[in-house]
């Protein structure tokens, strides 16, 4: 039943994408310096996507006696309202930015407040301690704990929100997180719906019907970082914590050396530029060339990892060939 109402809801908004657009009113325009793209884009990727898990939350809490459909307990009762008030929150977050902009500092807040918030309600979304492959003792965070959590999730939102800049980057990006999410989970039927409407979201955006927007990325980073977290405290089908650090690497690595280059010339770390890696490939190569390379650069060091290569020589690896490639582009640029 609730695949068919889903199926119906997204060929309808398909059909009626312009309409839709219209309704929502939320586009975005090239500016000519960092927004090249042509003519005004509808930011609906993050709506569409809220639509539906939505639709697909409700339904499961309301009408389904399997919660979510979630046989291998990924989420609780209690957790799924947990959930959803993260993805509400962080959602509307994310579109009244596409839609007014917010100064980043004060949306940096808003972020900070909301997870707070939600781990004062939801004590199991707490990180208190973690392994790693290349360490033979835990390491256990204490009064950290708290901290540390608020801090990897701003980093996370971060991160994502900087990788998001050419068409189908984040997309692809996403539907490597949830496929492995997937994966370790022993196929979680939740993960193979997003991965399934990320698609959706990622045909359309190829089209340039859409952009995710921030209502979009935000909303995703509040899935990845509840998935995650659930997946290593209380499933305990993400053991090592280095395998999450290999898969956020990507969005991480420009995070970094962005901020870092900007501090060093002086520059508001929040002001946008064209120097990511994305944009320094699509002004080397076609969209498609540039995708091919961003997700080799993610799917390869995860391969690498989880089938047993030492974690110091698939990092530095990584390290070595995303720094000689950002030094070839720009002498090339």
């Amino acid at each position: 039943m609730i695949i068919t109402l889903l199926i119906i809801l997204n060929l309808i908004i398909y059909l009626k994408l312009k309409s839709f657009s219209k309704i929502i009113n939320i586009y975005d325009k090239p500016d000519k310096k960092i927004k090249l793209h042509k003519g005004n884009i509808p930011l609906l990727g993050g709506v569409i996507l809220f639509m539906n898990i939505l639709i697909f939350i409700v339904y499961q809490l309301f009408f389904s006696e399997n919660l979510l459909m979630l046989e291998k307990s990924l989420f609780n009762n209690r957790d799924i309202y947990i959930l959803i008030f993260f993805i509400i929150s962080f959602f509307l977050i994310g579109l009244y930015d596409d839609k007014f902009k917010i100064n980043p500092s004060i949306r940096l807040i808003l972020i900070t407040i909301s997870s707070i918030i939600i781990l004062l309600v939801e004590k199991d979304l707490i990180i208190t301690k973690f392994s790693l492959s290349f360490y033979p003792n835990k390491i256990f965070l204490n009064e950290f704990s708290f901290f540390f959590t608020i801090f990897c999730i701003i980093i996370l939102i971060n991160s994502l929100n900087f990788y998001d800049g050419i068409n189908c980057q984040s997309g692809i990006f996403y539907l490597i997180v949830f496929s492995y999410l997937f994966v370790v989970s022993d196929k979680n039927f939740f993960y193979l719906f997003l991965i399934s409407i990320i698609i959706f979201c990622l045909f359309l955006n190829l089209k340039r019907k859409l952009f995710f927007g921030d209502s979009g990325v935000y909303l995703i980073s509040a899935l990845i970082i509840t998935s995650l977290i659930y997946e290593h405290n209380l499933n305990r089908n993400i053991i090592y914590a280095d395998e999450i650090f290999i898969l956020l690497l990507m969005p991480g690595l420009d995070l970094v050396r962005l901020t870092l280059q900007r501090l060093i010339s002086f520059k508001n770390v929040f002001t946008g530029d064209r120097d990511h890696f994305h944009h320094l490939l699509i002004r080397k190569y076609n969209l498609l060339h540039s995708n091919i390379i961003l997700f080799f650069f993610n799917i390869f060091p995860l391969l690498f990892l989880i089938n047993g290569f030492n974690f110091y020589y698939v990092f530095a690896s990584t390290l070595i060939v995303y720094f000689y490639l950002i030094i070839y582009l720009k002498k090339k640029n």
